[in-house]
């Protein structure tokens, strides 16, 4: 995503949790804000610095918003609070929300100029750059009305997920249905034994 032609005059860092229910970044932000800053400085590098940066976050997460203000200091980047309001998590949405610009149907958001990318996303680079450390590992949200103990776990790749489950008081008999992903885009699981990847960021 990183490696293009085109020049990017805007890069935006997606805060904002994609879906309900989903905490996972908003961990990642009060506890390694200034390691993501970090990773956010990094790409703006890579990127040959463009001409703004903006941390979109959602109001509902006022700690995470503290978290990275401290981190930002007295840098350019530009952390901006938006109304906790599904779709706007979608990289489209929030491109729209922070520029006013609104990618082409069928287009990349590189084609009005902007580059999108996850606070995770930022997270994983200072740690592959700074410590050396491919990705191994990401932040799980377990949570739902069948989970005694809702919580965020650093999962390492291929945890199964009955795992996480077990150790969030998981209790089958109260479960409707068992989701990878949140309430709007996840997928339906029966397999408790799946395990956790790159994208997974939730269970429901």
């Amino acid at each position: 995503k990183l490696d293009m032609a085109q020049r990017i005059e805007t890069l935006i860092i997606n805060a904002a949790e994609c879906e309900p229910y989903i905490t996972a970044d908003a961990a990642l932000l009060r506890e390694r804000a200034a390691e993501v800053l970090v990773g956010v400085d990094i790409i703006a590098f890579m990127l040959g610095q463009p001409a703004q940066i903006a941390i979109g976050i959602e109001d509902n997460n006022p700690r995470g918003r503290a978290a990275l203000i401290a981190a930002v200091g007295a840098s350019a980047v530009a952390v901006v609070e938006i109304p906790a309001r599904y779709p706007s998590g979608g990289e489209r949405q929030l491109i729209q929300i922070l520029t006013g610009l609104e990618v082409p149907c069928g287009a990349l958001p590189t084609a009005v100029g902007v580059l999108c990318v996850n606070v995770a996303t930022a997270y994983a680079v200072y740690r592959a750059v700074c410590l050396g450390e491919p990705l191994i590992a990401r932040i799980v949200t377990v949570t739902g009305g069948a989970c005694a103990q809702p919580r965020n776990y650093e999962a390492l790749i291929g945890t199964p997920i009955d795992h996480l489950l077990n150790h969030s008081g998981y209790q089958p008999a109260q479960c409707a249905q068992l989701t990878l992903g949140g309430p709007l885009q996840g997928v339906a699981i029966a397999d408790t034994h799946l395990p956790v990847a790159k994208t997974t960021n939730c269970i429901l």
